[in-house]
């Protein structure tokens, strides 16, 4: 259009002007007025050419930036996948932990990461799992929350984003170690189940910004996906818990209604019920009677009488009856199960649970639900054939070593066969240049395989004429544990007549034993620090190695670690203590135990370096 306007001007301007004249300088005057027009339509399109240019190129880097970012998004969502079926698959709490706590940094480009969880007697913070901080933040962060955080503050906080000068109880006290470690923000993904907020999970920053809107998007979705599945494991856990507990009910001799009253106990326990009865209906008289009762407000209450109602109809179809989700009900439950009581093929009674919460019973538990029904069955019919209690500490202790065989020397022994088989495979292609280097590899493990046995078997052999002599015991066991691994091993404690009860002392003991197992299988390490220490209050141990850490990828497989790691926390929380759990790529681990201990002093402390004072073996 311009040019179109130039030309109709151009012309207008030489017709009307110039040609009139009729003067000899007209024809000069005419190339001159066509040099100047052709000037500007020349200048005008070049410029509008390079101004287009140069659009088309900002075009084509906007669209590259949104390219990459589109990519990098796309990346991260496969990422945050990956994670979600490594924690959905998980097999316990310390696993979807050792997982989870690994994510921000290729999730939301973070520094590092901990998971923080809540210690309900002591209503305090447990630093569960710390992911690429120093060793020196960690510890400082560790003691911060046992002593100066209350729990409370971080279960209610909602604010996500704080800056290392902020009066976040994260930041507070340990500012400088972070500044010191490059961090000045973090970001808290508060990690809540239906029932409450179990942990925290904690991502730290270099800058003050912290992440981009994208990037705390993906992390508050991860923070669902680990709440999912420790709600679900946690249920999982209460559910078999409860059958464990109900299978020792069962062979104790006790009154039928006291053995009633705990066995509703357990089931209600099992699915955090906040109802539950056990009715029997007695032919003779033609009427039901409550057995045992929690929750129902009275005989003469609407939940009681619903209650009842649904236990009959259970009785009366010998089938589950279940109501997932029931809104403005008289009884105020949100769901409820009735499952006949039957043994030998005749139903004698009903057990009904109900809960506050909707769907806390579903199809889904329908197997469980009957299992728990058949064994409360059991054990009041056979209330009075069973002779005593049988120790918890001894079923869980088989539980343990069950597990533990299971995911190192069956596993072993199964790989042997394989790798014979294949040895056989090469012996008879007569590919003897390999063949060596299998057999070799084949004895490797045997060796391995044996240190497992001997192990366990010293283990389970293990005695002590003073099992209160904590520090003798364990020194003791850390020295013959260095001349077998053939590891600098050093031995600290606060005194060396320290001293624990039997229980505590005897628990450490076990904790230290796995966790120096796992030092030889797993770590790579060079040299480990055993420390026994006395702090006021609380007696703590500590496992430290300069190995390779835990994997800098999440994998199903984690084996040994994940069931030792649960193994040791569950002695831990046995005796009333916490275990933390402290690691990263290359900066080997650490193991801290802590438990509440009566108050008393502490003497000098001694050091000894058992690598040094014994002489080393293969």
């Amino acid at each position: 259009m311009v040019v179109l306007a130039l030309a109709a001007l151009h012309q207008f301007f030489v017709q009307t002007v110039i040609r009139p004249l009729n003067s000899s300088v007209g024809w000069w005057l005419e190339v001159l007025v066509y040099t100047l027009t052709g000037s500007i339509v020349a200048w005008w399109g070049l410029t509008y050419i390079a101004r287009n240019a140069d659009k088309q190129a900002e075009t084509e880097r906007e669209l590259r930036r949104a390219f990459d970012e589109l990519e990098d998004n796309h990346q991260k969502l496969l990422a945050l996948d990956r994670y979600g079926q490594y924690i959905a698959a998980a097999p316990n709490e310390d696993e979807v932990y050792k997982v989870a706590v690994q994510a921000p940094t290729q999730l939301a480009g973070a520094q590092s990461a901990t998971i923080v969880t809540f210690d309900e007697e002591k209503r305090t913070l447990n630093l569960a799992m710390a992911w690429g901080l120093s060793e020196d933040y960690a510890q400082s962060l560790r003691n911060h929350l046992d002593y100066d955080v209350s729990a409370e503050r971080c279960r209610t906080c909602s604010v996500l984003h704080a800056h290392v000068d902020s009066d976040c109880p994260l930041f507070a006290g340990v500012a400088e170690q972070a500044r010191t470690d490059g961090i000045h923000s973090l970001v808290c993904v508060p990690i809540n189940t239906d029932q409450e907020r179990v942990g925290v999970l904690t991502a730290y920053f270099p800058s003050a910004d912290g992440p981009k809107e994208e990037q705390a998007y993906l992390l508050n979705i991860l923070g669902g996906v680990i709440a999912f599945a420790v709600d679900s494991l946690r249920s999982r856990e209460r559910q078999m818990e409860a059958l464990h507990s109900l299978d020792n009910v069962s062979r104790s001799q006790q009154s039928l209604d006291a053995l009633a009253s705990q066995t509703l106990q357990v089931a209600m326990r099992g699915w955090k019920a906040q109802a539950g009865a056990i009715f029997l209906y007695l032919p003779e008289e033609e009427r039901w009677i409550s057995l045992a009762q929690e929750g129902l407000d009275g005989v003469t209450s609407a939940r009681f009488a619903f209650a009842q109602t649904l236990a009959q109809e259970a009785f009366s179809q010998q089938s589950l009856i279940l109501h997932p989700a029931m809104f403005g009900q008289p009884h105020e439950l949100g769901s409820a199960a009735a499952l006949p009581l039957i043994t030998e093929g005749q139903s004698f009674g009903a057990l009904f649970l109900g809960a506050h919460r909707q769907h806390g019973f579903s199809k889904q538990h329908s197997d469980l639900l009957q299992t728990i029904a058949h064994q409360i069955s059991l054990a009041i019919r056979n209330a009075q054939l069973y002779a005593e209690l049988q120790q918890t500490a001894m079923l869980r202790e088989r539980y343990r070593l069950a597990r533990e065989f299971h995911d190192g020397l069956a596993q072993t022994l199964g790989y042997l066969g394989l790798q014979i088989d294949r040895i056989e495979r090469m012996f008879q292609k007569r590919q003897y240049d390999n063949l060596e280097r299998e057999i070799n590899e084949t004895r490797q493990i045997v060796r391995s395989a044996y240190m497992d046995v001997r192990e366990a078997i010293e283990g389970l052999r293990l005695r002590w004429d003073d099992p209160e002599q904590l520090a003798r015991n364990l020194e003791t066991y850390a020295r013959d544990f260095a001349r077998q691994a053939n590891l600098d091993v050093t031995f600290t404690a606060s005194s060396a007549d320290l001293t624990a009860p039997s229980r505590i002392s005897l628990q450490l003991l076990r904790i230290a034993q796995e966790a120096l197992t796992n030092v030889r299988k797993h770590a790579q390490a060079q040299r480990v620090d055993v420390l026994v220490l006395r702090r006021g209050d609380e007696l703590e141990l500590r496992v430290a190695d300069d190995g390779v850490g835990f994997s800098d990828a999440p994998r199903r497989n984690s084996g040994h670690r994940s069931y030792g790691l649960t193994s040791m926390r569950e002695r831990a929380e046995s005796i009333g203590g916490r275990l933390s759990v402290v690691t990263g790529p290359g900066q080997g681990s650490v193991i801290t135990v802590t438990v509440p201990m009566p108050s008393a002093p502490a003497p000098d402390s001694f050091e000894t370096s058992l690598s040094e004072s014994l002489p080393m073996t293969s």
